[in-house]
């Protein structure tokens, strides 16, 4: 048998360094076994721990997952537009919600996750002027944010209703009633407006506001990864 000191000598950075690499590989949900421990851990955390000002920011790496078993997990049976109604917007939020609309092609993610992203975007901009403080989006911000839109459905479908809320709040950068703001604020609520009403507009398209490379389409159903669970002897 070897002697102690001949063992690997382990140090509590390199265990927590170790440890983290699985936590994210199973964050990441590419296959079925991660799929089943990120629900695993999404039940922790909203059965065990829930929702706080110190934590939403490991839910909104499991939001980013995509995945619509995880995120059934995390939402429940919840308005997921309300999901982080408990928590005050900030910078990081923001720019995270817009990092991910940037990242995912129109139709490539389960819509329960845009519902829970987009809920957050109407708390924060329902006054526009502080949503624009917290982040200062640009035209490109917006025309990843209106890309989501489904032409294929109406504008009562819950995810057209609630990205045509978010757009309507943005372009109310520009009233009457209000000073004129900078060009680059100009900008962001015009375009928010012209996506908008191009989507509303039966007789346009929404390449008539949105370059044809943003609205280029995925298909989530195609890429569901279904949890692998084990069986379980009782």
């Amino acid at each position: 048998m070897p002697e102690a000191s001949t063992w690997p000598q382990w140090s509590d950075q390199e265990i927590n360094a170790l440890t983290l690499s699985y936590v994210n590989d199973i964050i990441d949900c590419r296959d079925g076994y991660s799929v089943f421990a990120s629900i695993a851990l999404a039940h922790y955390l909203v059965g065990k721990v829930g929702l706080t000002p110190d934590n939403y920011s490991v839910y909104f790496k499991l939001l980013e997952s995509g995945n619509r078993y995880v995120i059934d997990a995390l939402a429940g049976e919840g308005d997921p537009a309300r999901f982080f109604g408990s928590i005050q917007p900030n910078t990081f939020m923001l720019r995270e919600c817009f990092r991910m609309l940037t990242k995912w092609k129109s139709g490539e993610v389960y819509p329960k996750a845009l519902l829970i992203i987009y809920g957050l975007l109407t708390v924060c901009f329902k006054d526009p002027e502080e949503g624009y403080r917290l982040y200062p989006l640009t035209v490109n911000d917006v025309n990843n944010l209106g890309k989501h839109l489904d032409k294929g459905q109406d504008q009562m479908y819950p995810l057209n209703r609630i990205v045509l809320t978010v757009l309507d709040e943005i372009a109310s950068l520009i009233e009457p009633q209000r000073p004129m703001p900078s060009r680059e604020v100009q900008d962001v609520a015009l375009q928010s407006n012209n996506i908008r009403g191009k989507f509303l507009d039966m007789t346009k398209k929404l390449n008539e506001a949105i370059p044809d490379i943003l609205l280029e389409r995925g298909d989530y159903a195609a890429n569901i990864v279904k949890p692998n669970i084990p069986k379980i002897e009782t």
